[in-house]
């Protein structure tokens, strides 16, 4: 199981110096996500030589296609072959009140990326200007955007039509730090090998990679709190019930969204259980959170170590993907 860290979200040169010192424990992968994945990627990809560095996730409507597939090709370039190019839809309130787009590019998230996906491929590999005429996009003589190098193309899902839309589109999932084991298990990797199978692929052509929250401290109850405080906060948004259903969390739903409500990250925190955290979240000592890493070898090719933002402060937050990147260090 290979190992990835991120998204490195903070000022670039912190960001440069931790895709460094990853790169220098034997890390994987670097990643980064929107709205200016892109531009950090670049300048970890000057900074670094063999790590690979992936967008997790671009948001898709926040540019058109062709502005896409420029900078896709451009940081694959940059980075001698090493870019990971991932894409999410956004989720309807994100589009509508922090980036105001509404209509068809805030709606039919699985049909609209599945296209995307297809008109980016054919953007990068066409040596012709590529004419589109889907349901989503449309283009006469789109500008070409061929590339030298293959450019793995992921996308975000949760639910199951975004899941689906992996499976038949992409080269690779990227996983929310959302993802418990069992949903991982029951849900995720067999709604894609089946649209896989569809297609005349395995899951060997496809890499099952997802964020999972970690948090290294000594001390047990702040590990929790930042873990757990964390995982409530993206779990609060009604669009992922089906992480509650599938595993059985009905009280809990209630509870976190309550909490949410009230806005206070202790209550947040205090509302998501034990039972939650076990088979979600990677939290405690070293030690233990190098045991707890094994729970994810077989449903996972890849786990990006995701530091929580929400209950860090800023030097938490740094000093904690640290204590990963030491923690995890791997003879190059």
């Amino acid at each position: 199981m290979r190992l990835g860290i991120g998204p490195l979200e903070f000022g670039i040169r912190e960001g440069v110096e931790l895709a460094r010192a990853a790169e220098a424990a034997g890390f994987d992968s670097v990643w980064s996500s929107q709205p200016s994945g892109y531009v950090r990627l670049a300048a970890y990809a000057v900074e670094t030589e063999r790590v690979r560095l992936g967008t997790a996730a671009i948001v898709q409507p926040l540019a058109h296609p062709v502005v896409h597939a420029s900078s896709a090709r451009d940081l694959a370039e940059l980075s001698g072959g090493r870019a990971i190019i991932g894409y999410g839809s956004g989720v309807k309130p994100q589009l509508n009140r922090f980036f105001g787009i509404h209509g068809d590019q805030a709606e039919h998230a699985a049909p609209r990326m599945r296209e995307f996906l297809q008109l980016i491929r054919a953007l990068l590999t066409s040596e012709e200007p590529v004419r589109w005429d889907g349901r989503f996009f449309q283009m006469q003589a789109g500008r070409p955007a061929p590339c030298e190098f293959e450019i793995p193309l992921y996308l975000a899902a949760v639910n199951l039509h975004a899941l689906r839309a992996a499976g038949d589109a992409a080269d690779g999932l990227i996983g929310h730090p959302i993802n418990s084991v069992p949903y991982l298990r029951d849900t995720v990797r067999p709604v894609i090998e089946e649209r896989l199978a569809a297609r005349g692929r395995t899951a060997d052509d496809f890499d099952f990679t997802s964020d999972v929250i970690a948090v290294i401290d000594d001390d047990p109850a702040r590990a929790r709190r930042d873990a757990a405080a964390n995982l409530g906060f993206y779990l609060s948004p009604r669009v992922f019930d089906c992480i509650f259903d599938a595993a059985g969390w009905e009280p809990e739903k209630s509870q976190v969204r309550e909490a949410f409500r009230r806005a206070t990250l202790d209550d947040v925190a205090d509302a998501v259980t034990d039972r939650m955290l076990e088979v979600s979240c990677l939290y405690g000592t070293a030690q233990e959170v190098r045991d707890q890493l094994e729970r994810y070898e077989g449903l996972l090719d890849q786990v990006v170590l995701f530091s929580p933002r929400q209950a860090d402060p800023h030097e938490r937050h740094i000093a904690n993907y640290r204590r990963l990147i030491e923690t995890f260090a791997r003879p190059n």
